[in-house]
């Protein structure tokens, strides 16, 4: 895959662009070959064996460097001007492949191919590189999926300025999140500049990854990617849940995480509340810190926790796997590992109940609601996170004003709670910056 703005070179702080030629994209700064191969012409090649899978792959053979182009007189390169290009208006293209069809915007008919995993599609939108997209056929965790992406710009040959994400939105009841990465080539002619954009949409049965890797066109590809999540059409879809709903975290304006919750029937007719989700917290310009979890809840009939999974993700290791289970007289059993370490035990609630599940809390909380007035409830819940070992005390608290406080082990959230007992706007009282939670999307009823 080419890379953008090639052989623009830094000068007193500032890109500015080494020759000038009659064509467009020359005029951009592309080197005539010898950078092409300096940063992500292996990353549709690693892509297409698995996110991550071909980390190790060779690189694609560089074709033969070109004629330099004749000597012209030094011009700036204005970077902020290349970051705002955009394409024209491109017309829908219908995309077709075995089980399922969307529509992508496209200057012309897109290229499929299909593979064990995934199913690859390239786009061309009308300028050097294409928009690639990936297809899967199983559920991933989000946030290493674009952890892998971003570690495919390999610090050996190219320099991360800034990494941020910049969008965070739901499609057919999905998460979508997008991501992008400024970066920095040496090549003969000084140092090149690199946009990488990745979006993913977290669908339940078939994600979709796209990139593009070229300086700018950041509104053409979120419009093509947003296109494609919201027109796919699968006949593999996962089953529809009786309850969906999705809030997105924001650190001040930046969107940096989503959780999803659905509230699922499995084949023996129990319920399941499953949840995902992901975080990217900027820890500096140049790196996120990315973290996926997960966790699988099996409801008895009264709204209580039977028995479940948690996961917990980053940087390609598990934080923390546990199991939890009933056993007798309100007793848990829990196993797994936290940090590498095996953990077992059993613990009882203090309320000699057992624990009450998401559903159960917010079906109680919904109750309490309908009430005019201030309320107090404080109960027990199960938080690997915070301790696997033993419940932890969650205590919400709504004032007279109306406001409602979430409080636990040394977190604070305040803000409001939606008719139905879930989450609808809450703010960490710390910072800043500030960490909110919005509800953006909820179908069915608790």
């Amino acid at each position: 895959m080419a890379l953008a703005i090639q052989g623009a070179r830094l000068e007193g702080g500032r890109l500015s662009s080494p020759n000038t030629t009659s064509s467009p994209r020359r005029a951009c700064g592309r080197s005539p070959g010898s950078a092409r191969g300096a940063g992500l012409v292996v990353l549709s090649l690693a892509l297409l064996a698995g996110c991550g899978g071909a980390r190790g792959a060779p690189p694609a053979e560089n074709p033969a460097p070109g004629p330099a182009p004749a000597p012209a007189a030094k011009e700036r390169f204005d970077i902020e001007e290349a970051l705002a290009r955009e394409a024209g208006e491109l017309p829908a293209r219908e995309i077709r492949a075995a089980g399922w069809s969307a529509r992508a915007f496209g200057a012309g008919e897109a290229k499929i191919e299909q593979k064990e995993k995934l199913v690859a599609i390239s786009i061309p939108i009308g300028t050097d590189s294409h928009v690639e997209c990936f297809v899967y056929n199983t559920m991933l965790d989000s946030g290493e999926v674009i952890r892998n992406f971003i570690e495919l710009l390999d610090p050996a040959k190219v320099e991360i300025s800034r990494v941020l994400p910049w969008e965070v939105s739901v499609h057919r009841e999905s998460p979508a999140v997008f991501v992008r990465a400024l970066y920095l080539v040496p090549t003969a002619g000084g140092k090149a500049a690199g946009l990488l954009k990745i979006a993913l949409h977290a669908d339940r049965a078939r994600p979709i990854a796209c990139l593009h890797d070229e300086v700018g066109y950041v509104r053409t590809f979120e419009r093509l990617a947003k296109g494609l999540f919201d027109s796919f059409e699968s006949t593999s879809a996962a089953p529809k849940p009786e309850y969906t709903d999705t809030v997105i975290l924001r650190l001040g304006e930046v969107p940096v995480g989503f959780e999803t919750n659905d509230l699922l029937k499995d084949e023996g007719g129990q319920r399941r509340w499953i949840s995902r989700s992901a975080t990217f917290l900027p820890r500096e310009p140049k790196s996120l810190h990315i973290q996926d979890e997960a966790s699988n809840v099996l409801i008895d009939p009264e709204g209580h926790i039977k028995e479940g999974v948690w996961i917990e993700t980053s940087a390609g290791k598990a934080n923390h796997r546990i199991e939890l289970s009933q056993k007798k007289n309100f007793q848990y059993a829990y196993s797994g590992e936290v940090e590498g370490k095996k953990v077992q035990g059993t613990f009882t609630p203090a309320s000699k109940a057992w624990l009450a599940s998401p559903v159960a809390t917010a079906s109680t909380l919904a109750r309490l609601l309908k009430k005019k007035g201030s309320f107090d409830m404080t109960q027990q819940e199960y938080m690997p996170g915070v301790d696997p070992t033993k419940p932890t005390d969650v205590q919400y608290l709504r004032d007279a004003s109306g406001a409602v406080t979430v409080s636990m082990s040394t977190m604070r959230l305040v803000g409001s709670l939606a008719p139905d007992g879930r989450p609808e706007s809450l703010e960490l009282s710390a910072g800043p910056p500030k960490l909110t939670i919005q509800r953006a999307y909820v179908r069915g009823k608790l």
